[in-house]
């Protein structure tokens, strides 16, 4: 390629080259198209295996890099659930290290002051920590026990501030809440009503609102309502006897004169003091028990009880008959011994027994019959009730609530007591016949149109005329129980007068023999409240009893003035720091709570 890219010298000379040119060329070219091939070859094949090496290892790469981006999002992801999981944890950590903090500040300061303090008295002298001491109505004695007794003192004193400040801050939160609940017209009325008047917003009408009512003492009366709602609900929890034991402390009445005769008249009706009263029923109930107790069952067959049954009613019927054969002759002998007086005698022994002797003798005969037949029977039952075993007897007294003691004093008891309740009866039958003479008035001014309608009404006879449906109704008025119900409503009405026109201490004297139940926990707790409000709280219980027990104390060095006034402007008595210091009877407080 050179030879054939030289130029020749001479023409001769590149004639003479020439023939030789074509051979040589092809030769030299085809070494270098050979070694040209061979290179060409070798270098595709270098540049083939390292593409695929460059490749393969590029695959690898990608699929290292895979693995390492798929790594890494794992980690990521599981830091991130864990750095939540720690947020949350820190942030509980960080809310009770809070909590903590602040009761652990509270008490390190608590400590820190009351170290101080401590280190404060154990450094003044004696006489100046005695005085000390006394004025604030603590003991004196040794230096030790009178800085123990100042610094719980102290203590109790700030703990009784801090609890304040936490009251007024409620009172107030509880304001300004209750203020921000209701509705805008709401809001500019109250403002309207406090002289306020133009266009403002509501957190602007509700911090006025808050403002004046403070200004208007509206935290002590709030704080001293809180006092008196827990104070009630402290006396609602008592019991009635150390309610009561509270009220005779303070001097206040706990019984109410009213509800002492209501509860009485109750209990009397319960125990059917206002029935009819009925007599006989005495005689009938000691004839059943000598019956059953004379008839007590023994070890006999059925038949046998049957025949003795038998045999004893027949012989009761016996000595009933032979008992009425002899009182009607009792009777007739009785009637010719007074029908063989004189009238003159007959009308003395009546004045004499206290009746009335008047009418005919034949009256005055029967008069004086009928009281020799009470007075018999008087005796006959007096007899009776001496006859009587004495256990019967307490039996039969405290089924009627009498006093049981000796068996003569018991028998004298029951026939007083049988007395009065035969003038009862005798008075029951007197309004008996009263209660009928009005109601006959009341129906005979109905016409007999009404009279037939209430007679349908009741399912009574219809009758024909008025006069017949007239007796009807009372009939059935007297029968039926009616007369009964409106003389018993009258008895108990009667009472209820008489036991008012009494003083309180007789009601109460048979309110308390009763054994009725006269204390009302309400009225109790109610005037309680009112005595409080207006004295101040009693101190009841044994810790007031080993109190009064004490000896008396020295009179204390502070300002009477300047506690009465602030007892004063709190409606209680404000804690004893708060009484030290003038100016913190009424503390300022901002409207606006952070």
């Amino acid at each position: 390629v050179k030879l054939a890219s030289q130029p020749a010298a001479s023409p001769q000379a590149a004639i003479v080259i020439a023939p030789q040119q074509p051979a040589m060329a092809l030769q030299k070219r085809k070494a270098v198209a050979k070694s040209a091939g061979q290179l060409f070859k070798r270098s595709r094949g270098a540049a083939s295996s390292s593409s695929k090496k460059q490749a393969k290892e590029e695959k690898e790469d990608m699929h290292d890099e895979e693995v390492e981006e798929n790594q890494e999002a794992e980690e990521e992801e599981e830091e991130a659930e864990g750095g939540e999981e720690g947020q949350e944890e820190e942030a509980e950590e960080e809310e009770e290290e809070e909590e903590e903090s602040e009761e652990d500040r509270l008490k390190r300061e608590e400590e820190e002051t009351s170290a101080a303090r401590k280190k404060e008295l154990k450094a003044m002298p004696v006489a100046d920590l005695k005085e000390l001491a006394a004025g604030k109505g603590l003991d004196t004695g040794k230096k030790e026990d009178m800085v123990t007794a100042v610094l719980a003192h102290e203590a109790q004193a700030r703990a009784a501030q801090r609890a304040h400040k936490a009251k007024i801050r409620e009172v107030l939160v509880k304001k300004k809440e209750e203020l921000e609940s209701l509705s805008a017209p709401e809001l500019k009325d109250l403002c309207v009503a406090a002289g306020a008047k133009g266009m403002m917003a509501k957190p602007a009408r509700v911090e006025l609102l808050l403002k004046q009512w403070q200004d208007d003492d509206g935290v002590d009366k709030a704080i001293a309502q809180l006092a008196r709602d827990a104070r009630e609900a402290e006396l609602v929890a008592m019991d009635k006897v150390a309610l009561q034991k509270l009220c005779n402390k303070s001097g206040v009445e706990c019984f109410v004169k009213e509800v002492i005769v209501e509860r009485v008249v109750k209990h009397e009706c319960a125990q059917g003091r206002f029935a009819r009263p009925r007599p006989g029923e005495n005689e009938g109930e000691e004839t059943e028990q000598s019956a059953a107790s004379s008839s007590k069952p023994g070890k006999k067959k059925a038949s046998d009880d049957v025949v003795d049954a038998l045999l004893a009613n027949e012989a009761n019927r016996k000595r009933e008959r032979e008992l009425k054969k002899q009182e009607e002759e009792a009777a007739a002998s009785k009637r010719k011994e007074f029908r063989a007086m004189s009238i003159e005698e007959l009308k003395k022994l009546l004045a004499k027994k206290g009746q009335e002797a008047t009418g005919k003798k034949e009256d005055l005969v029967e008069a004086a019959f009928a009281l020799a037949a009470r007075e018999d029977a008087a005796a006959a039952r007096k007899a009776k009730l001496k006859a009587m075993d004495i256990e019967m007897l307490k039996k039969r007294l405290a089924s009627k609530g009498l006093p049981t003691g000796k068996k003569d004093a018991m028998v004298e008891t029951l026939l007083a007591h049988e007395a009065e309740l035969q003038a009862a009866a005798e008075a029951w039958e007197c309004k008996v016949g009263d209660v009928l003479e009005k109601r006959r008035a009341e129906l005979e001014e109905k016409t007999a149109s009404e009279l037939k309608e209430m007679c349908s009404a009741k399912s009574l006879k219809l009758g024909v005329g008025k006069q017949e449906r007239v007796e009807t109704l009372l009939e059935e008025a007297q029968g039926g129980g009616e007369v009964d119900r409106i003389i018993a409503a009258m008895n108990k009405e009667a009472r209820r007068g008489e036991l008012l026109a009494m003083d309180k201490a007789a009601v109460l004297e048979i309110g308390e023999a009763a054994e009725v139940d006269l204390l009302v926990k309400e009225v109790m707790v109610e005037r309680i409240l009112l005595h409080e409000d207006e004295f101040g709280a009693a101190k009841g219980g044994e810790g007031a009893e080993e109190e009064a027990k004490r000896p008396a104390k020295r009179a204390r060095t502070g300002k009477k003035e300047e506690g009465a006034a602030s007892e004063m402007a709190w409606g209680y008595s404000p804690p004893p720091l708060l009484q030290q210091d003038p100016h913190a009877s009424k503390p300022g407080f901002s409207c606006k709570l952070n």
